[in-house]
């Protein structure tokens, strides 16, 4: 999360909701601000190597783009939002919090109870358990599949296998490189204490069993969900006034 980490057990949790919807918030102006990332090496590329990319991008018509160069531009477009996306990412302090969390998280694991400074530092910045490993078994589909099809269906097809089958891989690498870095000690601390909330919560609870739904709203995907929906309709609001807003 944006200034602290949040940890779940399904009945115990270190955060509360708003905390959550903000994450979802911040994940989504970093998508934003990827997009606009995106435009501008896309303009740049355009411009440099004459690569029709913009026009795509912007799903707007040019004589460049035909029914054979447009799943290639597709593609080019969909890694270059996907790299800005990742790398603002890496800038952000988000990953430092994302490091701590797997750090913490390991360090109990690994050593059991309320884990040290010192036990979470040893710990890698990269977790098997980790939500980037689904992302990564499902990426090659949002970004080469469907164009790929266009070309060829059994190359569309094996891209799909290969892609969940490599996930874990390709989820280490994005972790490794992007998602995460290392953690500052003000970061760390914050995901020290997370972890020492959530296991004393849980020891209260003393084994209590929530219904699955109750369990599911604890562990805050929903409510990242709702904050990324909230920022994701403010900045198609913004795009779609730009050009009042700009007067042209």
């Amino acid at each position: 999360m944006p200034g602290g980490v949040f940890v779940s057990t399904g009945n115990a949790r270190s955060a509360g909701d708003g905390w959550l919807i903000l994450t979802g918030l911040s994940i989504a102006a970093l998508g934003s601000a990827g997009m606009v990332l995106t435009y501008v090496v896309s303009w740049l590329l355009q411009q440099i190597y004459a690569i029709p990319l913009t026009p795509v991008l912007l799903l707007a018509p040019s004589p460049e783009l035909t029914a054979e160069n447009w799943p290639w531009m597709q593609m080019a477009v969909n890694l270059i939002t996907l790299l800005s996306f990742l790398v603002l990412m890496r800038l952000s302090p988000l990953s430092g919090y994302h490091a701590a969390e797997h750090k913490v998280i390991a360090a109990i694991e690994h050593f059991g109870g309320e884990p040290t400074a010192e036990q979470a530092r040893m710990m890698p910045r990269a977790h098997r358990r980790c939500g980037s490993n689904l992302l990564a078994g499902i990426l090659p589909v949002l970004l080469f599949a469907e164009p790929l099809f266009r070309i060829s269906p059994i190359a569309g097809t094996a891209i799909i296998i290969l892609g969940w089958m490599f996930r874990f891989h390709t989820g280490y690498l994005i972790q490794a490189i992007f998602a995460t870095k290392e953690p500052t000690e003000r970061q760390l601390k914050a995901g020290l204490e997370a972890g020492r909330t959530v296991l004393k919560r849980w020891r209260e609870a003393a084994g209590e069993r929530v219904p699955p739904l109750v369990s599911f709203w604890r562990r805050g995907l929903i409510q990242m969900f709702i904050g990324m929906f909230i920022g994701i309709t403010i900045a198609n609001l913004v795009y779609s006034h730009l050009h009042i807003w700009l007067d042209f």
